[in-house]
């Protein structure tokens, strides 16, 4: 699809850079510019420059530099088409409708069902804490101090002991192995075939910003291993670049997990919208 290039200026210049990127780095002003950790290297002191005069960034770290769309190809991993049309919907600039290659219209197609699925999953999920099978794991959150708001709030859940549970639920549902597979909602070895990805865990649903289901997170209740469990890489889940609770934004609270997260929030303290993994210490500081 080739959008004319005033239509593409008018794209960019409705999305001020530093606005669109605040919503993924932290950034401070000094002079004339804005500062922050670069979302694309590790470092301790920002490095990583975004001008408001210039629209564009530069980190003096590894040398990352461009516009707004190059950011969000980078940061996002979005193609450039892709990075016009999350912007365009940012602004309210209606596109015309696009023509997609074959490749492009089945890897959307993808996409929107893996995000279709996640959303039917997390509502599952939501469904079994509140049940009577839910009872053990809504206790074990709310002995922990969460409030049903917070449970509400980040569509917390469960994921019941049988290990076939879900996969029989969205089979019911119509939706085929394949693509459930390609959610990262199941495994399959010899032993078991077929079985859950996650099972007898309280459930995280991981959301981007744009409060869409994209993995999962799950912690075991009881002694099984491993304690922790996330979401393998999907066609709209990376690791590297996705972290839970992104939504909420206020202040930066640094923790070792997605459990300790929603004690952050619980505590009052908010993250910042698309906080990089990279930035996050090993250690809780409140």
């Amino acid at each position: 699809m080739y959008y004319p290039d005033e239509l593409i200026e008018e794209v960019r210049t409705r999305n001020d850079i530093v606005d669109v990127i605040s919503g993924y780095v932290r950034l401070q002003k000094k002079g004339s510019s804005y500062f922050g950790l670069c979302p694309f290297h590790n470092e301790k002191s920002p490095s990583f420059s975004v001008s408001r005069q210039k629209q564009m960034y530069y980190c003096f770290g590894c040398g990352a530099g461009g516009n707004v769309f190059t950011f969000l190809m980078e940061y996002e991993n979005f193609s450039f088409m892709e990075a016009v049309k999350f912007l365009a919907d940012r602004a309210g600039i209606a596109l015309p409708e696009a023509e997609y290659s074959k490749e492009a219209k089945q890897r959307a197609d993808l996409k929107a069902s893996i995000l279709e699925i996640n959303k039917i999953a997390a509502r599952y999920y939501y469904v079994q804490l509140k049940s009577e099978r839910g009872v053990g794991a809504h206790t074990y959150l709310t002995d922990r101090g969460l409030t049903e708001e917070t449970i509400t709030a980040f569509g917390l859940g469960y994921s019941k002991k049988y290990s076939d549970d879900l996969y029989q639920y969205l089979r019911g549902k119509g939706y085929s192995e394949d693509l459930i597979r390609q959610a990262g909602l199941i495994n399959t070895d010899e032993r078991q075939g077929v079985y859950d990805k996650f099972w007898n865990r309280v459930i995280f649903p991981i959301m981007d910003v744009n409060s869409r289901v994209i993995g999962f997170g799950g912690r075991v209740m009881g002694d099984g291993k491993p304690k922790y469990l996330n979401s393998p890489e999907t066609a709209v889940f990376d690791k590297s670049r996705n972290l839970y609770g992104l939504r909420e934004k206020l202040i930066f609270c640094f923790v070792r997990d997605i459990w300790m997260l929603s004690l952050c929030i619980r505590l009052g303290l908010q993250m910042p919208w698309h906080l990089s993994e990279r930035h996050l210490h090993q250690d809780m500081l409140l």
